[in-house]
């Protein structure tokens, strides 16, 4: 053990002396006799400190020091029993390190037991004590090698977040000393350190005999010591820093506060690990979209009729609430086994939006607020669209039915002509690839469709060059592919009918924009189908005929959803007659399956109540065509 005899031969302990040399006030006489003693021998010398500050004096005489001396020697005082404590800590850690090193574990058990030890236990060192060991720990941290590699587990578990900040300090000075001595525990100490950004509990915010802190502090001091070891050792970002932090990510199972803690904390580290950018934002994405997809599964495992309605009651919080009152009296296990569900898919809308509004708020630092020319746009914008971009490549576009996660592309993108213009190149040119697969050749063209319909940033230039980069693929497609083709075959031709599909869909919210009048100064095409006097429809754009009447049969194989609506807009504007194809497309149909695309445009509206207002002054609502009926059909 660790003991002090004083002059009036009373022992006193290690924690208390420490006390007392950090105690304001006036410094009490000492002749201290410091046996430092480990197993009950001699290891240390003698000190002896005397003085007479705190004794009454009289006036200063003249020509003395006067008061001001007095304070200054107070002070060489508190300095000297302060270099004394350091030197009782610094005897203590070498001695047990020296004992470890001979197999005798008495005195290196006990130090270790200075860090396993929570505050709440009865024999737990005070802050104070356990800091001087960390001091003296800090100057011999070459000795903690594989050997002590016990002690500095138990040194990086203890609890010291909660603490005062002078801990904190000489904690944080240890730690930077560890990992650049041995970097071997830099995994240990980053593991730690990301731990802490993680929800956690409240108990490490109220230690006993401790002033409480907030859990806004323990995070500020958690990203302090991060960035302080980023700095010391900046190969530790890649190789062990981003590992940790994809780990710790919490599971989609676990509540929201849990998930907006970790990642208003994640995004942070970006600001001072700039390199681990795109990586940590590739993640993100990827764990929010699995939130995203979850939501839709949920859905599809209840009943038709269950699900059909669900959509209306997650938008409708109130009629969750209601349900729940209505039955909370009834015996129908599986009424209550169905509000459950319910409500559990709603908690799950719940932490997906606000996850997103999370990232929306994140991205808005470095996107412009309003939509720039490219000559306008900071670098730092075209980084961010790139590592977006780069996350919609591998993650968004290749993963069926995500619902809301694509938003934050679909506002970004937006923010810039230019950037509206190499998303949709890259849709396109993965939509018409023939070495792409087919299900990233149909998702690119319902991106593609969804897109130019939905986004409020596109002008009527863009929607045409679109449309007509489409039309004269299908027109190549339908000289090069029609000879080999014996009827409609989703599995041989699915790219064709994506892109026709998506044609189709573009035609129902952007025909205003396909429209082109002599005063634009186009001129007349002989392959123009007439509007009305002095309107016409673009270039190109009569394909679409030459297509339903082909062997391909589009109007069969694309979605009946899409087909009928495109139907009666085009007959209403003069531009196709439809329904003959599709009646004789049913009378086929009859005995059998239809074998058909999906109806799936990742653009559908937003019903994210909390994250909607990133997206509301970017998007185009249904208009239904002025002048036609919403239930007008053929015989009408």
């Amino acid at each position: 053990m660790v003991s002090f005899t004083t002059p009036e031969g009373g022992p006193q302990t290690m924690e208390r002396m420490v006390t007392k040399l950090d105690e304001p006030g006036p410094i009490i006489n000492m002749g201290v006799n410091l046996n430092v003693s480990m197993d009950g021998s001699d290891v240390g010398g003698s000190f002896t400190s005397t003085g007479t500050v705190g004794s009454k004096r009289g006036p200063p005489s003249p020509g003395g020091p006067g008061e001001g001396g007095v304070l200054k020697r107070v002070k060489i005082q508190q300095a000297t029993d302060a270099q004394l404590a350091s030197t009782v800590f610094k005897k203590f850690v070498n001695s047990a390190l020296d004992e470890r090193a001979v197999g005798n574990l008495r005195a290196y058990q006990e130090l270790r037991r200075k860090f396993i030890a929570h505050p709440s236990e009865n024999d737990a060192p005070s802050s104070l004590e356990l800091r001087q060991t960390i001091s003296a720990l800090t100057h011999t941290v070459s000795r903690l090698d594989k050997g002590c590699t016990q002690l500095v587990v138990d040194i990086v578990g203890t609890t010291w977040a909660g603490r005062d900040n002078l801990f904190f300090k000489a904690y944080l000075r240890l730690l930077g000393n560890l990992v650049s001595a041995h970097s071997n525990y830099i995994p240990l100490v980053t593991k730690m350190l990301v731990h802490h950004l993680a929800l956690g509990s409240s108990r490490i915010c109220t230690l006993p005999n401790h002033k409480p802190v907030t859990r806004q502090v323990i995070y500020d001091r958690t990203h302090e010591a991060l960035e302080y070891i980023i700095e010391l050792v900046p190969t530790a970002g890649h190789s062990t820093l981003f590992p940790a932090l994809v780990a710790e990510f919490p599971n989609k199972s676990e509540k929201r506060l849990a998930h907006t803690t970790y990642l208003t904390n994640l995004l942070r580290v970006v600001e001072y690990a700039p390199a681990l950018r795109s990586k940590i934002i590739a993640m993100v994405i990827e764990r929010v979209i699995k939130i995203d997809i979850e939501v839709q599964a949920d859905i599809e495992d209840l009943e038709e009729d269950e699900g059909d309605s669900l959509a209306w009651e997650l938008n409708n919080s109130d009629a969750i609430h209601d349900a729940s009152e209505g039955s909370s009296d009834a015996d129908d296990d599986e009424e209550s086994e169905y509000i459950s569900s319910v409500q559990r898919i709603k908690e799950t809308v719940d932490k997906l939006d606000a996850l997103l509004e999370i990232l929306f708020h994140y991205f808005a630092r470095f996107f412009p607020q309003e939509p720039q020319a490219e000559s306008q746009v900071s670098a730092e914008t075209h980084l961010f669209f790139e590592h977006l971009l780069e996350s919609f490549d591998k993650t968004i576009l290749p993963t069926y039915q995500s619902r809301y996660t694509q938003f934050v592309m679909f506002w970004a993108v937006q923010k810039c002509p230019k950037f509206i213009d190499v998303f949709l190149g890259e849709l396109i040119g993965c939509a018409t690839d023939n070495n792409k697969s087919q299900v990233m050749r149909q998702a690119a063209a319902a991106y593609v469709a969804s897109f130019v319909a939905r986004a409020k940033m596109m002008d009527k230039t863009s929607v045409r060059a679109v449309v007509s980069v489409l039309c004269n693929w299908m027109n190549a497609f339908l000289v090069r592919k029609e000879g080999d083709c014996s009827g409609p075959d989703i599995g041989k031709f699915g790219s064709f009918y994506s892109v026709f599909q998506a044609v189709m869909y573009i035609f129902c919210f952007r025909w205003r924009d396909l429209k082109i009048s002599e005063e634009e100064g186009e001129g007349r095409r002989e392959d123009s189908l007439r509007l009305e006097q002095g309107e016409r429809w673009i270039p190109g754009l009569l394909v679409m005929q030459r297509a339903i009447v082909s062997k391909f049969n589009p109007l069969k194989a694309c979605s009946y959803i899409v087909v009928s609506e495109f139907a009666r807009i085009s007959n209403f504007l003069n531009f196709l007659y439809c329904f003959s194809i599709i009646e004789s497309n049913q009378r086929s149909l009859l005995g059998g399956d239809r074998n058909a695309l999906e109806a799936y445009f990742p653009f559908d509206p937003y019903k994210l109540k909390r994250s909607m207002k990133w997206v509301e002054g970017y998007y185009v609502e249904w208009e239904p065509v002025p002048g036609l009926d919403p239930e007008e059909s053929e015989d009408e």
